[in-house]
């Protein structure tokens, strides 16, 4: 029964249900002490990081720390790599914010108090819910790969928009403004801080700034101290003995301050399916599970290039589906993705196998049981300056300066997918970026390269060069690269100016290195084909591939120009079967 799934319809997955039975049985204590060692160094870190990704994300901190605890041990178990660890994460945070306050405003603008929270844990259970199903969906179906779409310079202008939301975010914790965003998008959020500065709370300002700077010197003199932790425990003492005396004018992060009073106790419950809300929950649940997808993925095949570690990209993929939709059933937790720096931490530690993760959930859980009333005391600025101390670890300049000098269309890529992000909400600007990448394939994909060839005296097929060209009976044009839809006109004009030769009789269209093509260059064979007939000429097809076959056969090409007017390609011998159709030209040349 726990045998693996294999998915038959349309490809295969390879995804497992056990995929932890091979570490259980060769685990020995020496790897036990190296996962307790660095599951507890993340633990350290996962801890101010949630209670940080909820403040991003507009929630009460339980929605990160359940992120951060059953994230890790779910990933970790049903996962196939043994450093990733799983939880909130920056980008799928902010995303559940703009979400969440784009409904609200847009859809339910009249609701207030506790009807407002109670609608907030109903849309987060059900977005949860859907991106849990759809990572799973993609895993056993292997759609995940459709993300192997988006090109690096789309990826990195996306996270340079969240880099500059996130920014603007905590920059109202940072200052002490609460406003009541009237807007998600970003543009908006700018202009309203600017025209609210004079408001600042000057002592929140203090302390975050003061966070700032503790935060930076234990990054730069004591890289592998959990700076976040001791940074997070100094502030709180001094906010401890502090606020009583201005609480009045010092906003602490309690439960009570972003008004979700109602939701403070753990449990759990069925997500209430609304068909209203899950029409307008599709494509932003469907752009956070893409997200997350993307973020694990990554970070998976990047810590495999370090240690050697094969990663199945689908079980990792379901992993993180699974996760979400155990979390889906809780009152309040963000979705799972993928975190670079725990996830790095991790590997950096030596952790041994995929049971630190599962440690590191239960570590959190055992710190949150023991240590919660201190936690409610941490100040919303020093969260806000964790972020934004953590915004330049998201994208690196380097990185994007490689985009602008590769080539201009990267430079407009990245462009216009960040500024996207700024002026649209953040998961229709994703959208966009897919768009966008796909746009770019299809029109580097939709130009194949033609050339014209012919036998030398030796009887080696040769290329033509243009200004060579003579009136020639038999004409052979050659095509490589994928002919689909977008191609059909550039060969149809190709063809055409070679028609236009009266001394033309036969036309071979040489497709050696084609290994695609679809209905509507089928469609375009054929009237070629009915052109040539009505001129009493010829149109004979070489160097044909065993699935351009097949398709040909399908669509009846091969019924229609005759068998003996299409010759397959030998990888021995590409040369062979133009040969041959030369020959069958002269054939009919001399009928």
């Amino acid at each position: 029964m726990f045998k693996k799934i294999r998915k038959n319809f349309f490809f295969q997955s390879r995804i497992t249900l056990l995929p932890f039975k091979k570490d259980i049985k060769k685990y020995n204590l020496s790897f036990f002490k190296d996962d307790i060692i660095a599951s507890f160094s993340v633990a350290l870190l996962a801890l101010p990081q949630s209670i940080a990704y909820s403040l991003l994300a507009n929630l009460p901190p339980q929605a990160g720390i359940f992120s951060a605890i059953f994230g890790s041990i779910f990933t970790g178990v049903f996962g196939s790599s043994k450093h990733l660890v799983a939880g909130p994460s920056t980008g799928v945070s902010i995303l559940i914010q703009t979400t969440i306050l784009g409904i609200l405003n847009t859809y339910y603008p009249n609701v207030i108090g506790l009807q407002r929270d109670n609608l907030v844990i109903m849309l987060l259970m059900q977005i949860v819910l859907l991106i849990g199903i759809f990572q799973i969906f993609l895993a056993l179906f292997n759609l995940g790969k459709i993300l192997q779409f988006v090109s690096r310079s789309v990826i990195l202008g996306y996270f340079a928009g969240v880099s500059v939301a996130i920014v603007v975010n905590q920059l109202y914790y940072l200052f002490g403004l609460s406003i009541n965003h009237e807007s998600s998008l970003v543009f908006f959020k700018i202009f309203k801080l600017f025209t609210h500065i004079l408001d600042t709370n000057l002592l929140s300002l203090a302390i975050g700034l003061l966070s700032i700077v503790l935060l930076i010197f234990f990054k730069l003199k004591f890289k592998k101290m959990p700076g976040s932790i001791i940074t997070i425990a100094l502030i709180t003492i001094v906010v401890f003995f502090l606020n009583p005396l201005v609480s009045k004018n010092f906003k602490i992060l309690r439960l009570v301050d972003l008004g979700m009073e109602s939701i403070s106790k753990f449990k759990l419950t069925l997500p209430a399916f609304d068909i209203k809300m899950i029409n307008f929950l599709i494509f932003p649940s469907l752009a956070i599970a893409l997200l997350s997808i993307l973020e694990v993925t990554s970070i998976s095949k990047n810590l495999s290039a370090k240690n050697g570690q094969k990663i199945r990209s689908n079980q990792e993929i379901f992993s993180v589906g699974i996760s979400n939709l155990i979390l889906s059933f809780f009152s309040i937790a963000l979705p799972v993705s993928g975190s670079v720096s725990r996830s790095t931490l991790n590997y950096e530690y030596k952790a041994k196998t995929r049971f630190s993760s599962v440690y590191s959930g239960l570590f959190v859980a055992i710190i949150i049981f023991f240590l919660w009333p201190l936690v409610k005391l941490i100040p919303l600025s020093a969260l806000a300056a964790i972020l934004i101390v953590m915004v330049p670890t998201i994208i690196e300049p380097k990185h994007i300066k490689l985009c602008f000098r590769a080539t201009k269309g990267d430079g407009f890529v990245f462009s216009l997918t960040m500024i996207s992000c700024l002026i649209f909400s953040l998961d229709i600007a994703f959208f966009i970026g897919i768009v966008i990448s796909i746009l770019f394939y299809l029109k580097r994909a939709a130009v194949p390269h033609l050339v014209e060839y012919a036998f030398d005296s030796s009887g080696r097929l040769i290329v033509i060069s243009p200004n060579k060209l003579m009136h020639r009976k038999v004409r052979i044009i050659g095509i490589s690269g994928e002919l689909f839809f977008a191609a059909v006109e550039l060969v149809q004009n190709t063809i055409r100016k070679v028609m236009k030769d009266p001394f033309v009789e036969v036309i071979i269209l040489r497709l050696n290195r084609v290994y695609h093509v679809d209905a509507s260059m089928c469609f375009a064979i054929l009237r070629l084909y009915d052109y040539l007939k009505t001129t009493s000429r010829y149109l004979i097809i070489s160097g044909v591939t065993e699935e351009v076959w097949q398709i040909f056969e399908n669509a009846g090409v091969v019924k229609q120009l005759g068998s003996e007017n299409i010759f397959t390609t030998q990888e021995t011998n590409p040369q062979l079967s133009t040969w041959r159709a030369a020959m069958r030209a002269k054939d009919l040349l001399e009928e």
